[in-house]
C-alpha cells in the first residue's frame, strides 16, 4: 500500500518545462543568419577588390602597349626623313598617322594592338613581306566597322609604302611604279591592276620582290591577276623578239 501511495504521488507530477530549449533556437538562427551575411558581404568585397585590381592592371598593360607603340611609331617617321624620295615620305608620315589611329581604336584588345605592333616592327626591321602579311590578317579580323575601316586604311598606306620603297629604283618603271602606290594608296585597286600586272610581268624581278607583290595585292586584287601578268609579258617577250 505505501508502494501505491507514492506511485500515485509521482503520477500526480507536472511535465519538465522545455521553455528553455525552443528558445535558444531562435538566437541560433540569428547568429546564423549574421555569419552568412558576414560572409556575403567579405566575398563581395573581395570580388570588388579583384575587378579594381585587373582594371589596374588592364589600365597599366594598355598604357605600356600604347608607349611601346608611340616609340614604333615614332622610328618608323624617322626611317623616312633621310631619304630623298619625296613620296615615300609622304606616304610613311601617312603610314604612321593611320596606324596610330587604329592603334587607338585597338587599344581594347591586347592581342590585336601586339599584332599591329608586330606588323610595324616588321616594316623597320626590313621585312616588308611578313609586315604586309601580318596587317593583311589584321584587316581581316572580326571588327567593328570603325575598326574595318582603319585597318583597311593602314594596310593600303602599308601596301604603298613597301612598293615603293622596293620598286621605285625599277628601270624605265618610274611612272608605272607611282601610279601602283598611288592607286593603291587610295584604295583603288581597280586602278593599281594594270601597272601592277606590268610590274609583276617583268623579268628583272627577284623571286623576293614577287612574294611581296603577291603577299601585298593577293587579298584585294582580282583572281588570277599574276596569271594575266605573266601572259602579257610573254606577249611583250614576242613582240621584242619579233622586232629583233
Amino acid at each position: 500500500m505505501v508502494v501505491c501511495g507514492v506511485l500515485l504521488t509521482g503520477c500526480g507530477d507536472k511535465p519538465a518545462d522545455s521553455t528553455s530549449s525552443t528558445s535558444a533556437a531562435p538566437t541560433q538562427n540569428q547568429e546564423a543568419g549574421e555569419i552568412q551575411e558576414a560572409v556575403s558581404k567579405a566575398a563581395s568585397a573581395a570580388v570588388e577588390e579583384v575587378k579594381k585590381q585587373s582594371a589596374t592592371a588592364v589600365a597599366e598593360a594598355q598604357q605600356q602597349a600604347r608607349a611601346a607603340y608611340d616609340d614604333l611609331s615614332r622610328k618608323l617617321v624617322e626611317s623616312t626623313k633621310g631619304q630623298t624620295d619625296k613620296l615615300l615620305q609622304d606616304v610613311g608620315a601617312d603610314l604612321e598617322k593611320r596606324t596610330k589611329q587604329l592603334s587607338e581604336s585597338l587599344k581594347e584588345n591586347q592581342t590585336l594592338t601586339q599584332q599591329l605592333q608586330g606588323a610595324v616592327q616588321a616594316l623597320l626591321g626590313g621585312q616588308d613581306t611578313e609586315a604586309v602579311s601580318e596587317m593583311g590578317e589584321l584587316a581581316g579580323a572580326k571588327l567593328t566597322p570603325d575598326q574595318t575601316t582603319l585597318a583597311k586604311d593602314a594596310y593600303n598606306a602599308m601596301a604603298a609604302f613597301v612598293t615603293q620603297r622596293n620598286f621605285s629604283t625599277l628601270e624605265g618603271m618610274d611612272s608605272d611604279v607611282a601610279r601602283l602606290v598611288n592607286s593603291v594608296w587610295k584604295g583603288n585597286y581597280s586602278e593599281a591592276l594594270p601597272p601592277l600586272q606590268k610590274i609583276y610581268g617583268q623579268a628583272t624581278l627577284t623571286p623576293a620582290q614577287k612574294e611581296l607583290l603577291s603577299t601585298t595585292f593577293d587579298q584585294y586584287a582580282p583572281t588570277g591577276w599574276k596569271d594575266a601578268a605573266s601572259s602579257l609579258q610573254k606577249g611583250v617577250d614576242a613582240l621584242k623578239k619579233f622586232g629583233n
